[in-house]
């Protein structure tokens, strides 16, 4: 794929000066630049459970062996308490002695060209901060920040994260949340939500107290809803004399907005006004797809991103590495790569083809099946591990919805695979959905397989042609509807295809690596061969 839009560089870029102009970050140079790099947790936990400041090694060797990463970012959560010193006795764990350490430990980033982003992680309620609540204090996170600030002004490679992961009024559904965003902006309403029995303060006096030290650092602005939701940003944005704000995303597979479409309706006009850094990413199943898509995404469109989370911990955490020498995860691996091919001035290799059920109902995708269902059976699979069961009928139909994800002017074709199970010979039809959630084209099952009847017991191809239907059409999933009660069958593979399969010439080390092993040992079997003959 061709990227129209796409900012790599082979070279490393300074990290002083970082400043913001119109949607982007620059550095002294003028440059434009792109934050990508990890989280380093530890240091928002440790000093409350374990007497200690950090999770982990902290000096300049392992500092090293993230950059070896080719990582220029990295984000450090704190703890509002043990920086300020509330809530319990001075320790060589807490309140000076924690500052002490922090400040070297940052120094030390900044001083090897490493962008350093502060994340308010957890604030007081009055008692000592031990876990997320839903909003920052109002005096100890406005005293935390002066603090800050007051330390960072004249370092420029520091980015101060507002509030690790708002969630005012967090039942609120999607889209209609403003009640929830009056109170992120200036703390309006804050006290109607009982998961705030405290005094709270909103982005406006964070921003407030930052820039009262003078400090003219860019700032990073969290959504609410865990930091997952923009959707209401422009209009609740708030004031900053120094024109330096920026958006802090969170962006996970289980998030409400994981795909493509719903980005280009929620992120496009935001990250078209201001940057955005998804402050974190990742995945919780120890695979990288759901991570590949977002970098893809955040690449085409300049969105920074770091990563979750350089730590020694469970893989489905989700961590990085296996340990503090920097061995990657499985899913460590998928991102390892993606750094490592964007350090080489190339763009790593994508493909428009999807799969909506791969063991799994993806990210892509969501079961809105009201049929009797299961989506990890193991009784008859076609591929993998799981395969998707469903006995459908007239009032429960089998339904993966998407987010405006099938376009015609990008895939040919919808496929799957079907087994009828222990009766065979279900009929019913396959629908096409419009983003109305409505029947836009139909299409019987004899009509797209490729058997007449689906047998039992047997895997036969279900296969929609896409480039039949009207140019830049947009679908947002398909279900199957009978017309009466069918008997349990079997679901498996679905995919979308695209149009266009680019080369994968990316320029990977792994594959690299591998093609050159295969190829002196075939030309070793090759010479002992030719001393025998």
């Amino acid at each position: 794929m061709l990227l129209s839009s796409y900012t790599i560089s082979a070279e490393e870029m300074s990290t002083k000066g970082l400043h913001i102009k119109d949607n982007h970050i620059y550095n002294s140079n003028g440059e434009m630049i792109m934050l990508r790099g990890v989280n380093r947790p530890g240091t928002e936990y440790s000093c409350v459970q374990y007497a200690k400041i950090f999770d982990g090694p902290f000096d300049e060797e392992h500092i090293h062996v993230i950059r070896d990463w080719k990582v220029n970012a990295v984000r450090v959560p704190l703890n509002e308490d043990c920086w300020l010193g509330r809530h319990a006795a001075e320790s060589p764990f807490f309140g000076e002695a924690y500052r002490e350490a922090i400040q070297k430990y940052i120094e030390i980033f900044t001083d090897n060209n490493m962008a350093v982003i502060i994340d308010l992680h957890w604030s007081s309620n009055g008692t000592l901060a031990t876990q997320q609540i839903a909003m920052p204090s109002k005096e100890g996170a406005q005293e935390f920040w002066k603090q800050i600030a007051s330390i960072y002004k004249s370092n420029s490679r520091v980015l101060f994260d507002l509030y690790n992961e708002p969630y005012p009024f967090k039942t609120l559904e999607w889209g209609q949340d403003e009640q929830a965003w009056k109170c992120w902006k200036d703390a309006t309403g804050c006290s109607d939500d009982p998961e705030i029995p405290y005094d709270a303060s909103g982005m406006q006096q964070l921003i407030d107290a930052v820039r009262s030290t003078g400090s003219d650092n860019i700032i990073l602005l969290p959504g609410i809803q865990y930091a997952s939701s923009v959707n209401m940003f422009l209009k609740y944005v708030p004031n900053d004399p120094a024109g330096q704000l920026g958006v802090s995303l969170h962006s996970y597979d289980f998030n409400h907005c994981n795909s493509e479409g719903c980005w280009d309706d929620f992120l496009r006009p935001v990250y078209s006004q201001y940057p955005i850094v998804a402050t974190e990413t990742g995945q919780k199943d120890c695979l990288y797809d759901y991570l590949t898509d977002f970098l893809h995404y955040a690449d085409v469109n300049n969105i920074h991103y770091l990563a979750w989370s350089w730590l020694v911990t469970d893989c489905e955490s989700p961590a990085l590495i296996k340990d503090w020498d920097g061995t990657p995860t499985n899913y460590g691996q998928g991102y390892k790569r993606h750094l490592s091919i964007l350090s080489k001035g190339k763009q790593p290799w994508y493909s428009d083809t999807f799969d909506m059920y791969n063991d799994k109902v993806t990210h892509w995708a969501s079961d809105w099946s009201t049929a009797k269902r299961k989506w990890n059976d193991t009784d008859l699979v076609y591929q993998g591990k799981y395969s998707f069961s469903a006995e459908i009928t007239p009032e429960g139909m089998f339904y993966l919805n998407c987010y405006n994800c099938i376009k015609t002017s990008v895939h040919k074709t919808l496929e799957f695979w079907i087994n009828g199970g222990e009766i065979g010979d279900q009929d019913f039809s396959i629908q096409l959905i419009n983003n109305e959630r409505k029947a836009s084209d139909t299409f019987t099952v004899q009509h797209v397989c490729s058997s007449s009847t689906i047998p039992a017991s047997k895997w036969v191809k279900a296969t929609i042609d896409l480039t039949q239907l009207p140019q830049n059409a947009i679908y947002s999933g398909f279900w199957l509807l009978p017309q009466n009660d069918q008997p349990k069958m079997y679901i498996d593979q679905v995919t979308v295809k695209a149009i266009y399969e680019p080369p994968n010439n990316d320029g990977d080390d792994d594959s690299s690596s591998s093609t050159i092993t295969i190829s002196l040992s075939t030309i070793i079997l090759l010479l002992l061969l030719n001393l025998f003959l």
